[in-house]
């Protein structure tokens, strides 16, 4: 290779660190300049609410398996509902099957409302059933165990509906005389329930599989289409609960026993209808979904009647709609009652007093304060939840967990805590280990942290990323990886010094072979970073968000900041000394090795010599073998030559060797 072909190879590699540095430093403006000059310009991340206190609302879904449409559709009405009540500060997030709603605060009246599944149909009121007396004891008896087994109802308040139920259906009359009545106060043969309770689940996923068992027992109870089951469900229903335990499961199609909550009333409902026009039973039928979205919706006081009431238009147009339906149900009900049911509760029930027009708004009644009526109001704007949701223990609304602010601010003062704690500890040892160039490995990790803080800000303003304690638990182990880094290339610099170079030399060719390990140790710990996200939930996810954040910008500040500021620190002869660098023993070692001819182009012959003076001298050979293996321990004149050259600044170890001169010709 002619010389200006080496010179400009050489120039290149001269200038690489440098351009490195303001590739680096060109990264930095740029992140901070979206940081600074979009969204709202604010240098805090965002917070999750076990760092800032707020409260938290977990959804369930019931019945089957949802699908990740349906998961999707539903966050995008709670995400709705939630503008459309003006929380600030609120998001609704997909965490495995389940919904999670934050808000700022500790009231837990507004999320409960916005997760509520808002699931309203119109039902006829049905006629009381006429049950096949014969068969009404021993059904109520057998239904009653089921409730009982699943804490549907006590036992005692079932004992105590049979009683009433056999007596309705076995009267005693007053010529039976006395002695029969006599007889009936000392005993009854009235029939009681003989199971128990079911234990508690032992974890989350029996309690989940007991809820559906639950429903699954109730629908089947309350949507039969038997007049003497019917007539049980209505014996068995106690409505003293404030919601219903279905929370809007029950089927449109079958007609339904349920209670309006508010009165304590048990009802027999019938069907939805379907919307004129439609004859497939499995067609639409009038629900919630069929109200006109785009017309007014309003909730509160009519200061006309003086009853809290819900606005609201039926949707019209060619075809089969809602309006025209509610029209001809109103027309074939007057003087009848038709259920509105929310959720499968009834929450009115009126008297219909005149036909409703084709195209006219209508309202719902009932004993709703101003706040329920503005909710269900929003609620109903956005439309009904396509499934039906509970908290995971079943509560209706969601599971809520709040965490005051105090308690968040601790929790954030301890994971800043617990984040300088290892970056100092990190730097004691680098300052112990690796002396001056600790310097080196600090901007590294300093590097790091500017790319991820801002990263952080950015992804909080775009994706609605919440930095949780979970969260800072990645960031401090980022902090060792990136360490950890610094620790490979070190080590590979040792190797080369080992093998004859001088510190500069060996700076340069161990990145090139370092570097290598380095990508491939991070494509690890991201790919299991990656693993661990999508398959983990909760606050797992923080953690596995953050470990490959780190990560990633372990890599970039390997290439940009370490690399560079190592090779220009090489170049400087005040580090090529051990007081500066830790590698005294490595110095000596490489130094014995050349004495001994290790380095130069005859090695072989130099070897047999050696060789052939170690038969020569028995003595001295196992002492010479042990200090070229064990590396630190050197000759008295060999150590003391070494450490006076380096103290010049001119050690043997910063002469050019002949692999040096090699590697530069190639």
């Amino acid at each position: 290779m002619s010389a200006p072909n080496r010179g400009a190879i050489s120039n290149s590699s001269r200038t690489w660190p440098k351009r490195a540095l303001a590739l680096f430093g060109l990264i930095v403006v740029l992140l901070y300049a979206l940081v600074l000059f979009t969204g709202d310009r604010s240098l805090s991340p965002k917070l999750g609410i076990d760092l800032q206190g707020g409260t938290r609302v977990t959804l369930v879904p019931q019945g089957e398996e949802p699908t990740q449409d349906q998961l999707a559709q539903a966050r995008v009405i709670l995400e709705q509902r939630v503008n459309g009540m003006g929380v600030s500060g609120a998001e609704v997030v997909t965490n495995g099957n389940t919904l999670v709603i934050t808000v700022p605060g500790e009231d837990t009246t507004q999320a409960q409302a916005v997760g509520a599944t808002s699931q309203l149909l119109f039902r006829p009121v049905a006629d009381q059933p006429m049950p096949d007396p014969a068969a009404l004891g021993e059904t109520i008896e057998e239904m009653a165990n089921r409730w009982v087994e699943y804490d549907v109802i006590s036992g005692e308040g079932a004992n105590e509906i049979l009683g009433q139920v056999h007596d309705a259906i076995n009267p005693t009359t007053a010529e039976e005389g006395e002695e029969e009545a006599d007889a009936a106060d000392e005993g009854s043969d009235a029939p009681t329930v003989t199971a128990e309770p079911l234990p508690e689940p032992e974890n989350s996923i029996e309690a989940a599989d007991r809820r559906d068992e639950m429903a699954d027992m109730l629908l089947q109870d309350r949507q039969s289409e038997d007049p003497t089951v019917q007539a049980a469900a209505l014996s068995l229903m106690q409505c003293d609960a404030t919601t219903d335990p279905l929370a809007g499961a029950d089927d449109p199609a079958l007609p339904f026993v349920t209670c309006d909550y508010a009165n304590q009333a048990p009802y027999l409902l019938q069907p939805a209808p379907l919307l004129t026009g439609i004859e497939d039973p499995e067609g639409t039928r009038l629900t919630g979904n069929e109200i006109d979205t785009n017309s007014p919706i309003n909730g509160g006081l009519n200061s006309q009647t003086g009853q809290m009431e819900i606005s609201f238009s039926f949707q019209t147009g060619d075809g089969p709609s809602g309006s025209e339906t509610w029209a001809n149900l109103t027309q074939e009900n007057l003087q009848k009652q038709i259920a509105i049911t929310l959720d499968s509760a009834v929450i009115s029930a009126p008297v219909i007093q005149g036909a409703t027009p084709y195209g006219s708004a209508t309202s719902i009644t009932g004993q709703f304060t101003q706040e329920e009526a503005q909710n269900l109001a929003n609620n109903l704007r956005y439309g009904a939840l396509p499934l039906s949701f509970t908290g995971e223990d079943g509560e209706s609304g969601g599971t809520t967990e709040i965490v005051p602010p105090s308690l968040g601010h601790t929790a954030l003062q301890a994971g800043l805590i617990a984040g300088i704690v290892g970056l100092i500890m990190v730097a004691l040892y680098s300052l112990y280990y690796f002396r001056a160039l600790a310097g080196v490995s600090i901007l590294t990790l300093v590097g790091a942290a500017i790319l991820t803080y801002g990263s952080i800000v950015l992804l909080g303003r775009w994706i609605g990323y919440s930095l949780d304690l979970s969260g800072i638990a990645g960031l401090v182990i980022g902090i060792g990886a990136t360490a950890d880094s610094f620790v490979v290339y070190y080590e590979r610099i040792k190797d080369e010094l080992l093998e004859g170079r001088t510190f500069r030399s060996a700076a340069t060719k161990a990145w090139e072979r370092a570097r290598s390990t380095i990508v491939t140790g991070n494509a690890v710990t991201l790919i299991g970073s990656i693993v661990v996200y999508l398959l983990a939930v909760g606050e797992v996810k923080g953690f596995a968000f953050t470990l490959g954040l780190t990560t990633v910008f372990d890599l970039v500040v390997s290439f940009l900041i370490m690399a560079p500021l190592m090779q220009l620190a090489a170049r400087r002869p005040a580090f090529a000394k051990p007081s500066m660098n830790g590698l005294g023993g490595i110095f000596a070692l490489a130094q014995e090795r050349r004495e001994q001819g290790f380095f130069s182009k005859s090695g072989k012959s130099a070897g047999a010599n050696v060789a052939a003076d170690n038969e020569a001298a028995p003595e001295e050979a196992p002492e010479n073998k042990l200090r070229s293996v064990v590396g630190p321990a050197a000759t008295g004149s060999a150590s003391s030559t070494a450490t006076e050259n380096q103290s010049r600044g001119d050690s043997d170890s910063t002469t050019p060797s002949e692999q040096d001169s090699q590697d530069e010709e190639k």
